[in-house]
């Protein structure tokens, strides 16, 4: 989840230590849906390389391709999500699974993955940025809405060890980001503090 980790530590941040053990109580009930970007899926229907959902996850989206993965456990430092997305074409495939978004200095999107069903490495596929305008909090909600997400090093090598090449190059948008998780208990009181501290 990733958006929404990133809102809960800085509502964590922004909390007296006794908010802050509050708000690192274990975050549930969540998704977080990865969009394909228009200039992402044009470039992967160019390649003939199609979006799948694996496990738990499911497709999702009408105007544009979607994976929605659920939300599994979380606290303001990471977020581990179910199922997984994969990228296929005819004869090859780049399997993405135990998916997991942390939140330190460097926010990230670190997956399992295999190319063409061999043993699964763990790689930083994505980074990411928020901002006040991404952030939406309610009394019993965090969201995160349209995060951008930049694809890495790794992840265009994994590309390019899948397909041959990849259709996107390292920091190009691969997907724009919602999520949205249960808010920890106590976090409502940090509410102006949070939006103030986003840029």
């Amino acid at each position: 989840m990733t958006g929404v980790a990133v809102v809960a530590v800085a509502l964590a941040g922004a909390m007296t230590p006794a908010q802050a053990r509050e708000a690192t109580l274990p975050i549930k009930n969540g998704k977080a849906e990865f969009c394909l970007t228009k200039p992402a899926a044009k470039r992967l229907a160019e390649a003939k390389i199609k979006l799948v959902a694996t496990g738990k996850a499911r497709l999702t989206g009408k105007q544009r391709q979607c994976v929605s993965l659920p939300l599994t456990e979380g606290t303001r430092d990471y977020a581990k999500l179910q199922g997984g997305l994969s990228f296929r074409d005819r004869d090859d495939r780049l399997d993405l699974s135990k998916v997991h978004n942390y939140v330190d200095k460097t926010p990230r999107t670190v997956v399992h993955a295999s190319v063409n069903r061999a043993k699964a490495r763990q790689a930083q596929f994505l980074t990411y940025t928020i901002k006040r305008d991404n952030a939406q909090v309610t009394q019993k909600q965090i969201k995160a809405v349209d995060v951008r997400t930049a694809l890495t090093g790794e992840g265009e090598k994994l590309f390019k060890k899948t397909f041959g090449k990849s259709p996107l190059r390292e920091g190009e948008q691969l997907f724009n980001l919602n999520a949205v998780a249960d808010l920890p208990k106590g976090a409502p009181d940090a509410l102006a503090a949070l939006l103030s501290s986003l840029g």
